[in-house]
């Protein structure tokens, strides 16, 4: 299972760019006399791979941030590495965490996640005992990001419209094996919303005449539709596309809620990385940030508890075997460009990786933080560096599984009425003005947005809850279905009838708007009466 590499398309061109972001400002520090600079400038190289498979238009704004997020990452580690006092940098590193994590939850930014700006504060805080400051670290940091922004870019020189075409093939292939087998229903719908999401960025549904890739991928949606709908009684097709998601503003506001999921993982990373770092600070342990990392590395994504238990052992080996990995390359130590070489495999294997199994990726990952970390330490024992990281790995995994299954227990209840909540609130406000104005006009425009957004989280909500506890969500589930299936109609409505103006038919949408809230709400009362009581009564 570690080394399982379910299909993700090409990959090679990413891993040959991550390479090469580090490899050039590596090699110019190296040819310069700063050889130990080789190895910061991989920090800010990591930029790179948040921008693989985005189109271009997108792509130089989301490596741009990652690479600004990864400096200041940088800089904020190393600054609390000049506290002596220990527990310093294990609450900054913890806060970072917390950080990261929220916003990539909130955005739904997916893989590679929040690790690598939590790994690279981590790496960072042990510089200032090697004479190296924040204010340098960042320096070579922001170098490696400006490499990584410029080195993302480079094949549009030659296909510019790759990354779109390449994600509409796929959500075109995918639904003819759908039509082939209707177990691959899950995956075509997967590729559709990411070839949705692909055009978009690359602003092509906004042309007109509408662009080919698009009309291409609008077949592709009502083949599918089709095929799921039973009988002959189908609805008028309707020319109206997919919406695109809301703005970043929009996703980071509507998270800061208590009973979100971005918050609730949040809350539960903070947590664990404080315990797991504390913990190790209590105990003596040399490197207490790599307990944090442990922590960090199975809470980061927010897992249900199955999921979350699977994928820790998965990743705990993967530790184990990247620590195995980084002993067996100090039998033949290497240096200068041999050090360049090593660190741009190591990229490139990541690269790879990382969409594919992300366990598989950690096997690489650590021997690449384990060879920036002897910049603070290059008098290091290698047997006493692989007992030592394997001990503060497995506590900050330990915590971790103890925070996943006996911390905040009925926060997926809790995001479930949340996300059903917020579906209900935008299908009221929806109506509302559907009564006075055209489904296209721009505020009705905006809340079917929104409205499909809170659709899609509802049901990732819903998935969640049914994974923690099924039995809970079996008393849910009427509820939570028929609360989708007037989004979804409400949305159709909309979509069929663009010119219209429904007008005498809000009363009734709002009848079983009310008729869902009050039923929701009487179940979180319910559920808040159980919470209270104490165990065994």
């Amino acid at each position: 299972m570690l080394f399982g590499l379910p299909s993700a398309g090409r990959k090679w061109p990413g891993g040959v760019r991550a390479a090469v972001a580090f490899g050039i400002p590596a090699s110019i520090a190296w040819l310069l006399g700063h050889q130990d600079a080789v190895l910061l400038v991989v920090a800010g190289s990591f930029a790179v791979i948040y921008g693989e498979g985005k189109p271009y238009r997108a792509r130089w704004r989301v490596v741009s941030t990652a690479g600004a997020a990864l400096v200041t990452s940088v800089f904020v580690g190393a600054s609390a590495g000049t506290v002596e006092v220990a527990m310093v940098p294990v609450l900054v590193l913890s806060l970072v965490a917390a950080i990261a994590v929220y916003v990539v939850a909130a955005l739904r930014i997916g893989i590679p996640g929040a690790f690598f700006f939590v790994l690279v504060c981590a790496v960072s805080s042990y510089l200032p005992s090697a004479h190296i400051s924040p204010t340098t670290a960042a320096a070579w940091a922001a170098a490696g990001a400006v490499t990584a922004a410029v080195v993302s870019m480079t094949a549009m020189l030659w296909s510019p419209r790759a990354p779109e075409r390449q994600a509409v093939a796929a959500a075109v292939t995918a639904v003819d094996s759908y039509l082939e087998d209707p177990s691959a229903r899950r995956i075509a719908g997967s590729r559709l919303h990411a070839a949705w999401k692909a055009v978009y960025d690359a602003g092509l549904p906004g042309r007109s005449p509408r662009p080919a890739l698009v009309e291409t991928l609008f077949d592709a949606q009502h083949r599918f539709a089709a095929a799921m709908r039973t009988g002959d009684d189908l609805e008028p097709v309707s020319d109206t596309l997919p919406l695109d998601r809301p703005s970043v503003r929009y996703r980071l506001a509507r998270s800061l809620d208590r009973r979100s999921h971005a918050v609730a993982t949040s809350v539960r990373v903070f947590g664990a990385a404080v315990v797991a770092g504390g913990s190790a600070v209590a105990l003596g342990l040399p490197r207490p940030d790599w307990a944090v990392l442990g922590a960090v590395l199975v809470l980061q994504q927010g897992p249900d508890r199955i999921h979350g238990s699977y994928r820790g052992l998965l990743r705990l080996g993967g530790t184990v075997l990247g620590v195995a990995v980084f002993a067996g390359l100090q039998l033949a130590p290497v240096h200068g460009a041999g050090v360049i070489l090593v660190v741009m495999a190591l990229q490139f294997f990541i690269e790879v990786s990382v969409p594919r199994n992300y366990g598989l990726a950690v096997v690489f990952i650590t021997p690449l933080a384990l060879t920036i970390g002897t910049l603070s330490h290059p008098d290091f024992s290698t047997g006493a560096v692989v007992v030592d990281r394997i001990v503060e790995t497995f506590l900050g995994v330990a915590v971790a599984f103890a925070a996943l299954w006996g911390a905040q227990r009925h926060a997926f209840r809790r995001a479930l009425g949340w996300s059903d909540g917020r579906v209900l609130e935008l299908s009221r406000r929806l109506t509302q003005c559907l009564s006075t104005s055209r489904p296209s006009d721009p505020v009705c425009m905006e809340l079917r947005r929104d409205l499909q957004f809170e659709l899609i989280n509802s049901a990732l909500a819903g998935a969640e809850a049914a994974h923690n506890d099924r039995r809970w969500t079996e008393a849910r589930w009427g509820r939570h279905v028929e609360v989708d299936r007037l989004g979804y109609e409400l949305l159709a409505h909309c979509a069929v009838g663009s010119e219209d103006v429904p007008g005498v038919a809000s009363d009734d949408w709002l009848t079983r708007i009310d008729d869902l809230d009050s039923t929701r709400k009487q179940h979180e009362r319910f559920d808040r009466g159980r919470e209270s009581k104490p165990p065994g009564r």
